[in-house]
């Protein structure tokens, strides 16, 4: 690597020829691997926030039947087996 003024003697041209090249090499090699993602830069529009929403919605709906639904089967078997299956916090753990 070279710095500019190594360079400028070394090739026997100007500063200005040597940014031109720079600028030259930069938009015809080098441009293409730094060109960012346009999707990435566009900000989300109101419509897709509210798609993002409805999903989440949709989600968490889902979740919480989940939930209830395992809560009633661990009720429904700790009635049936006649043992505690949650957890009681603050208690100690029995020794085997």
């Amino acid at each position: 690597m070279l710095t500019i003024r190594q360079s400028t003697k070394q090739y026997q041209v100007s500063v200005s020829i040597l940014q031109d090249w720079s600028r030259w090499y930069y938009k015809t090699r080098l441009l293409k691997y730094f060109r960012p993602n346009p999707s990435l830069l566009m900000e989300p529009t109101i419509d897709q926030l509210k798609q993002q929403l409805a999903a989440a919605q949709a989600q968490l709906a889902q979740e919480k039947l989940k939930t209830t639904a395992l809560e009633t089967m661990i009720s429904v078997a700790e009635k049936q087996l006649n043992i505690e299956i949650r957890k009681k916090y603050g208690s100690k753990q029995s020794r085997s």
